[in-house]
């Protein structure tokens, strides 16, 4: 803790950006725990599920200003209500990350069975780094940017850069601390986005629309431009288009902790 405070002192101004070297592997434990709570009329059904992964991001490329990744998403075990269920299959993405920290292009896993949306892919997008300020920060700063992250293409072809915002975060950096071994800077977020999801309930197919508030902490190791951890604490609410269940509406609140297991340059 004594070199961590003698280091704010010499240098009170911190580099948030993300950085990547090349054959670069990291791989993160994730835990997500969800509460799905749907009311159509005046019926109402509760579930709540525990999913254990790892999730693997690797340096294809880097070129000029862009860095491309791979992702990887290898659930380990899925728990509904107490009891174990059917693992996901794996599922696989291509990133092609600007100077920035912003997604700029996403490719999908092509034949997969369960594709990530845009939505989830958002929510591992922490794992590249904190929103990037408009320069480098104090201890305390705030900053804000939109966001907007392309969805993968299930033919496995590029999809295009969005041309509009889908949300908004509020950053600051709100600490130093030693986590896991580095030394941090705690980057508090609050993020308002929209959420479109398509799910099949009952063999039905079912559109859910509506918005999502989060509150996230990302410890970001920024000697080395590497988040350490990402924890969040979301609630979506979401209105139901389709089905029996038109008019109905579904809450899914989450909690979500990512925490870096190893890193590797090969």
């Amino acid at each position: 803790m004594l070199g961590l405070a003698l280091a704010a002192c010499a240098a009170p101004v911190f580099n948030l950006q993300a950085r990547f070297s090349p054959r670069e592997v990291r791989e993160y434990r994730l835990v997500a725990d969800a509460n799905v709570r749907i009311t159509a009329g005046r019926a109402s059904t509760s579930e709540l599920s525990r999913l254990v992964a790892t999730t693997r991001i690797e340096v294809v490329d880097i070129s000029g200003a862009t860095t491309t990744l791979t992702l990887t998403l290898s659930p380990t075990s899925l728990t509904r209500d107490g009891k174990a269920a059917p693992v996901p299959a794996q599922q696989q993405i291509r990133l092609v990350v600007a100077s920035d920290g912003r997604v700029t292009q996403v490719t999908g896993g092509g034949d997969q069975n369960a594709p990530l949306e845009a939505a989830d892919i958002e929510d591992l997008v922490p794992l590249i780094g904190p929103p990037l300020p408009p320069g480098r920060v104090h201890l305390g700063d705030r900053w804000s940017r939109s966001t907007s992250t392309p969805g993968p293409s299930p033919s496995g072809t590029p999809s295009p850069i969005p041309t509009a915002s889908t949300g908004t975060q509020e950053a600051r950096l709100e600490a130093l601390r030693v986590v896991e071994g580095y030394d941090c800077a705690v980057v508090a977020i609050s993020t308002q986005r929209p959420v479109v999801r398509d799910r099949t309930v009952g063999g039905q197919p079912l559109r859910l629309e509506g918005v999502e508030f989060a509150a996230s902490e990302i410890a970001f190791a920024f000697r080395l431009g590497v988040p350490v951890t990402v924890r969040s604490d979301s609630e979506a609410r979401l209105a139901i288009s389709g089905g029996g269940a038109q008019g109905g509406s579904v809450v899914i609140a989450t909690k979500t902790a990512l925490t870096l297991v190893r890193r590797t340059i090969r």
